[in-house]
């Protein structure tokens, strides 16, 4: 029989894992279409993921295990404060999205998306303080080194060496942008995990992208004033673009479902290690992307993180 800890543990690996591929998904269809497009195209591609799984459970079909009990679930009922959760996770998410396109429009990756890996850090407090939350010695030290491991991953510039990232918050409006963005998701799923108690986990999914689907179609509406440049975008790989949609459901109901086991700080953790291992392999496999020593080094400082992690369970 395995520990609460250990379920959550192994839910938390799913999701990254399904994370992973569904970043390794959206860039491949990021080759074909623009960034709006992806996000639109993919968050409406969530309907049809989701649709078999709550139609079977209307029809009675309710198998039993800890991943089909977070897919096979009927329509809930939506309460008046789930409603304001979903609002205030969809509208942090937008805006959150739009800071991070902004951010890679107008300042280089390597000064950007190294601020990502603060969100486990970022996380813990906010889930310290709605759900008492307290990381042990070694979970700390574990979230810590993952995210040391995840910002040093990049090289850095020439000129600013390794803490060119560091320095760049003084000179690229787009890493603030970034720092921004992952103070936004780090709140998020203090939201989510809120929000997914009050209904499901796969029905609160379907929820957020819908209220993202929403936006960046409206969006692309009204830069592009008409469908078609959009529609002839999303329709150039739909069969990648459902693959991604896969993924995300998979990803995100294995989120919210690990929520129930193991903290928050410690999802994120586990997300970031594999995230980053992933698309370091992903990249260098499948996308002819160099510096695979160095970047496979810093994965193996996350592992270290994690295992620390897994000490501190």
């Amino acid at each position: 029989m395995l520990s609460p800890f250990a379920v959550g543990f192994l839910l938390a690996v799913g999701s990254s894992l399904c994370w992973a591929s569904f970043d390794v998904t959206r860039k491949h269809v990021g080759q074909a279409m623009s960034a709006t497009a992806v996000i639109a195209g993919v968050m409406l591609f969530h309907a049809p993921v989701i649709a078999p799984f709550v139609t079977a459970a209307e029809l009675g079909y309710q198998p039993e295990g800890a991943v089909l009990d977070l897919l096979f679930v009927e329509v809930p009922s939506m309460s008046p404060m789930y409603l304001g959760l979903a609002s205030m996770s969809v509208l942090m998410n937008i805006a959150a999205n739009f800071l991070f396109l902004r951010a890679v429009q107008i300042s280089p990756l390597g000064l950007t998306t190294p601020y990502l890996a603060f969100t486990p850090i970022f996380s813990a407090l906010p889930a310290l303080i709605v759900y008492g939350e307290q990381p042990t010695v070694w979970g700390i030290a574990g979230i810590v080194t993952v995210c040391l491991g995840a910002f040093f991953l990049n090289p850095g510039s020439d000129d600013g060496g390794i803490l060119a990232p560091l320095k760049a918050l003084w000179t690229e409006r787009g890493s603030l942008y970034m720092l921004i963005v992952a103070g936004i998701w780090s709140i998020t799923p203090v939201i989510d995990k809120t929000a997914s108690e009050q209904t499901t986990p796969i029905w609160h999914t379907l929820v957020l992208a819908t209220g993202l689907a929403i936006a960046f179609v409206g969006y692309r509406l009204v830069q592009d004033r008409g469908t078609d440049e959009l529609w002839n975008e999303v329709t150039r790989e739909p069969f990648w673009l459902f693959a991604s949609a896969v993924f995300a459901v998979g990803a995100m109901c294995l989120q919210l479902g690990s929520y129930e086991f193991i903290a928050i700080a410690y999802v994120e953790t586990i997300k970031r290690a594999i995230g980053v291992t992933g698309g370091v392999l992903a990249g260098y496999f499948f996308f002819d992307e160099e510096d695979l020593l160095q970047r496979l080094a810093a994965a193996a400082i996350m592992s270290v993180g994690v295992s620390m992690v897994l000490l501190g369970g």
